[in-house]
């Protein structure tokens, strides 16, 4: 019996070793990578970004965005949300808000991807929000993500999360992003 154990664990560390003898050439020292974390929302891209984002975003059209500021008191009464946190994740200037139900919506500003550097292992849904191009996608841990385009290497992306339920996920994020959208610049 313990040899039938044995063999697989064996065969496991071997493949194990054999995966970690690969060498990469190149030198160790800290340098500039343009590895973006993942997004909430599923988006995992490693774009590189252009030189008006190096410079803070200049020609993104999102450079001013706030994002805290892009629903009013108001509309996030409207989903019975509370104050927003601000933080940044990977490339995103964010803003989230729950409320007491575990719904929770964040918006995402962006500046230097665009709608089509969205990255998912599910289907990209294109639609339009108001005068804007926008994707809808599914994101990670039962998330739904309405990406609106601004520039064609900037969007705003409002994600939405009801307590594991994609459908009502995507009503408020689809909701929620109309709500955003008139506060975006056009092109």
């Amino acid at each position: 019996m313990v040899r039938f154990l044995l063999v697989p664990v064996v065969a496991l560390l071997a493949l194990g070793l054999v995966g970690c003898s690969d060498e990469t050439a190149g030198d160790a020292t800290p340098g500039e990578s343009t590895n973006r974390p993942t997004i909430p929302g599923g988006d995992t891209s490693t774009e590189a970004p252009t030189e008006s984002s190096e410079s803070g975003g200049g020609d993104s059209g999102t450079a001013d965005l706030q994002p805290c500021d892009l629903l009013t008191a108001d509309e996030l009464a409207q989903f019975n949300l509370g104050e927003g946190v601000e933080d940044e994740l990977g490339p995103a200037r964010q803003c989230k808000w729950q409320a007491s139900g575990q719904q929770t919506v964040a918006v995402g500003v962006i500046d230097e991807l665009g709608t089509d550097q969205v990255q998912t292992s599910g289907s990209k849904e294109p639609m339009k929000v108001g005068s804007h191009d926008a994707v809808r996608y599914d994101g990670v841990l039962g998330t739904c993500v309405v990406a609106i385009g601004v520039t064609d290497s900037s969007r705003v992306d409002v994600t939405a999360a009801a307590d594991g339920d994609l459908q009502k996920a995507c009503t408020v994020a689809k909701q929620a992003a109309q709500l955003v959208e008139p506060k975006l610049p056009t092109r």
